[in-house]
Formats: structure tokens, C-alpha cells, sequence
């Protein structure tokens, strides 16, 4: 058998990619979820269990919280509780910056391919067939953009990468000097580094280069 779980919350959509993997492929959507509050129940339906056939999840990053008041919630957290639970994720969004692909790849969160909302339906199910092989995907033309990155990346040392990448996620200065336990002043210097070493005149422009 091969059985998909969609987790998105926009429901055409959802609607959208059954109706297709319906006509042009041999994939059954088992299960859906529209936020997080979802995923425990999927996890306990599917996870931790062995199967005949294979299991995957596509994977919305932007997801809304589990309660009423909660504040939406990235998916990347999902994908990692699916993975714990062994089931592998394609992440499928719009949010398809070079930051997000890397992110979603990392070995924190741990999803097996990435495709831009913005692609076709036929980039989804290449994408889907790939991971089902036991192999990782990422579109063509986004992969490309990530390599360009993974370039920039070099010239830094460790320290300045993991600062480079939190600026890319939209941290502040205080809450970058927080996560990596230094001093904000420890933290500026670091910047004028980064900075001089990517050719970039301020802030605003290093993200743009790391987008």
C-alpha cells in the first residue's frame, strides 16, 4: 500500500492534491490535518508501528497552534514528531526560501524533500515517489539556490554560521546573543566580520544575500 497524510490548513488545497494523486497515481490519502493539534491523534493512529506498504506525510512549514488563542506554529516541529514516529515528511509550502529549505532538511527537523507551493502538482508527486524510494528531494531550481548559499556559508567559521543562520530566521541581536550564550557586544563583532567577509553593508542586505 502506499498511503499519504496531508497536513495543511487550507482544505481546497488538501481537496486539490487528493483529487489528483487520484487520477495520475497509485497513492491513497489515509489521514488529513489542518494544524497541530492534529498530529497526536495521526502519531497514534500511525506511528511506531510496522507496515506493509509505505507511509509518507506532506507537510505545510506555516501550521496554526492547537488551541483557540495559540499563535500559529511552524511545521517544522511536526515533521520532526512525525519522524520520531517514523513516518518521513515532504515539506510543501510557499515559504521556499534557501533558509527554509535548509532548515527543513537539517538534521533537527529532519524532512526527507521540500517543494514550493508555487510548482506544479506533478514536482509534488516526483517529490513523494523519491522519498517513498528511500531517497531525498528538493526541487530543481530551489536546490540550486540552496547550494549558492551553502557557498556563502563557507567563508564563515562555525560561530559566524550560526549566527548568519539565526539572523536569516529574523532574530534580534539580544535574542541571537541569548540562544548562543555570549554578550550582545561579543555578538556585534561577530557581525562586522560577517559582514566584511560577504561584502554586505548592513543587516538588511546579509539577509538578502541568505534568502
Amino acid at each position: 500500500m502506499k498511503d499519504l497524510i496531508l497536513i495543511d490548513d487550507h482544505a481546497l488545497l488538501r481537496k486539490g492534491i487528493a483529487a489528483y494523486l487520484a487520477e495520475h497515481s497509485d497513492w491513497r490519502i489515509v489521514a488529513e490535518a489542518e494544524d497541530m493539534g492534529g498530529i497526536p491523534d495521526i502519531i497514534a493512529q500511525f506511528g511506531g508501528r510496522e507496515r506493509d506498504g509505505v507511509l509518507i506525510a506532506v507537510v505545510d512549514i506555516q501550521l496554526k497552534g492547537d488551541g483557540p488563542n495559540a499563535l500559529a506554529s511552524n511545521g517544522y516541529k511536526a515533521v520532526r514528531m512525525l519522524l520520531d514516529a517514523g513516518i518521513r515528511s515532504v515539506v510543501f509550502s510557499s515559504h521556499d526560501t534557501s533558509a527554509c529549505i535548509e532548515k527543513a532538511m537539517s538534521e533537527d527537523v529532519g524532512a526527507r524533500g521540500f517543494v514550493s507551493k508555487v510548482s506544479d502538482e506533478q514536482m509534488l508527486l516526483s517529490a513523494i515517489d523519491t522519498v517513498a524510494d528511500g531517497r531525498t528531494f528538493i526541487q530543481p531550481d530551489l536546490a540550486a539556490g540552496l547550494l549558492e548559499r551553502r557557498g556563502v556559508f563557507s567563508v564563515l567559521s562555525r560561530r559566524e554560521q550560526q549566527t548568519a543562520r539565526l539572523i536569516a530566521e529574523g532574530l534580534t541581536n539580544e535574542e541571537i546573543a541569548d540562544a548562543l550564550g555570549i554578550k550582545v557586544t561579543t555578538l556585534e563583532n561577530y557581525l562586522s566580520v560577517i559582514y566584511e567577509k560577504l561584502g554586505c553593508a548592513d543587516r538588511a542586505e546579509l539577509m538578502e544575500r541568505l534568502r
